[in-house]
């Protein structure tokens, strides 16, 4: 693309003086010295060769050809008017980003507040459902800067860092059709004998301890396919009792020989130092704990 030949100054001092007719009365209208516009509209006229003005006194008429530019001046004044429009609104819409991962049995309210309360400090954010493992390897491949992942009674990685968030508590939700022992404390045995639903696609070894009775497995981890199976008793799922999974038409939490109360799991936040905007990070970290609090009942 060849430079430019004219100064926007020069194409804006034209403008003004084909439509105010003086140089005087464009001058007042741009507050700049009379002198300045007659000399941006002279060195206009010889880049141009030609003349865009005649001249009876102090009044200006525009020549055939200053006629023909007159509306070209006018759209590039739009479109520069816009570019400033624009340049100054940027510093404004700049925001930091973040990339998180979030544990299938993380509350949604949860994530949606999250999202929220990092949208109103300049932070956008992308968030998808994963498991801890496709967490790590997201922190890894630094395609995530952040996971909210259940805790593992190990250490995490080397080059990970850790912190809580919150915990959930967790109970056993089935269809009332899917075991026939009425009332009775449903045993180990009768659960290992019916499919269980899990909302985790990987377990590590620690994990499949704690939350894997049967097995055989149904892997599902949107809510409404996991909601689905438990209403048609394709099998029984070991649930955060966040999800109100008793609250769905045709499922209930069912008692168990190990009795009502479920196991407590803590939530923790995982990120790797050095990845992404450490100040976005940490800011991100400032907010965690504080919102679980507001958002869990």
């Amino acid at each position: 693309m060849s430079a430019l030949s004219y100064s926007l100054a020069q194409i804006e001092a034209f403008a003004s003086v084909a439509e105010h007719g003086t140089i005087t009365r464009a001058a007042q209208h741009l507050a700049k010295d009379r002198s300045t516009v007659s000399e941006l509209v002279e060195f206009l006229e010889t880049d141009l060769g030609f003349a865009l003005f005649t001249r009876a006194g102090r009044s200006l008429a525009l020549t055939p050809e200053g006629k023909r530019l007159q509306r070209q001046a006018r759209l590039l004044l739009r479109q520069a008017q816009a570019f400033g429009a624009a340049a100054r609104n940027i510093p404004n819409e700049i925001t930091d980003e973040i990339g998180i991962v979030y544990d299938p049995f993380v509350p949604r309210p949860y994530v949606h507040a999250l999202i929220d309360r990092l949208a109103s400090l300049g932070i956008r954010v992308s968030a998808w459902s994963g498991t801890r493992q496709e967490a790590e390897a997201a922190l890894v491949a630094g395609t995530a800067q952040l996971a909210i992942s259940l805790a593992r009674n190990q250490s995490v990685r080397a080059d990970l860092e850790w912190r809580a968030v919150g915990s959930i508590e967790m109970a056993i939700y089935a269809s009332t059709d899917l075991f026939a022992s009425g009332d009775a404390p449903i045993t180990m045995l009768e659960l290992s004998s019916r499919p269980q639903i899990v909302m985790h696609r990987t377990l590590d070894e620690q994990f499949a301890r704690q939350v894997q009775i049967s097995d055989r497995v149904i892997f599902a981890n949107e809510l409404d396919t996991v909601r689905h199976l438990l209403r048609k008793a394709h099998g029984w799922g070991f649930l955060p009792t966040h999800f109100d999974a008793d609250r769905w038409p045709g499922v209930q939490a069912i008692d168990t020989e190990v009795g009502r109360n479920g196991l407590t799991h803590t939530m923790v936040a995982v990120w790797r130092p050095g990845a992404g905007s450490r100040a976005t990070i940490a800011d991100t970290l400032d907010v965690l704990a504080g919102l679980w609090k507001d958002v869990m009942p």
